[in-house]
């Protein structure tokens, strides 16, 4: 269930393709063993127009969403980890970071649970 979007300078696509960002980003999260097989769905939105402290210097930005329930320290370690694999592989690049988000479960609604209901 968990979405996860990743923001970043269309630049970062000189040292990292797109399609290899999303893997990274998903596999560090899978890694962490609090997901199952095929529940993070991972988006990226590259940017032409923007601002870090005043300059063009690279960034990436993760916002993660998860339905709550999860303990302070489980996010603590998601956020973690995904972070390191992106320190690992864009060692260049000063701003990085990444937000967990709890969802409301009482107010998500999906596919499937909008069938269920019916």
């Amino acid at each position: 269930m968990p979405h996860c979007l990743v923001e970043a300078s269309r630049s970062l696509e000189k040292t990292l393709g797109g399609d290899e960002l999303v893997a990274l980003v998903h596999d560090a999260a899978m890694g962490t063993g609090l997901f199952r097989e095929g529940e993070v769905k991972v988006r990226l939105s590259l940017y032409d127009h923007y601002s870090v402290g005043g300059s063009q210097g690279d960034f990436l930005h993760v916002i993660f969403y998860l339905l709550a329930g999860r303990t302070d320290e489980q996010k603590k370690a998601l956020s973690m980890a995904i972070v390191r694999s992106l320190v690992e592989r864009l060692p260049e690049v000063e701003s990085i970071s990444l937000d967990v988000r709890d969802m409301r479960r009482e107010a998500f609604s999906n596919r499937r649970s909008c069938l269920d209901a019916g």
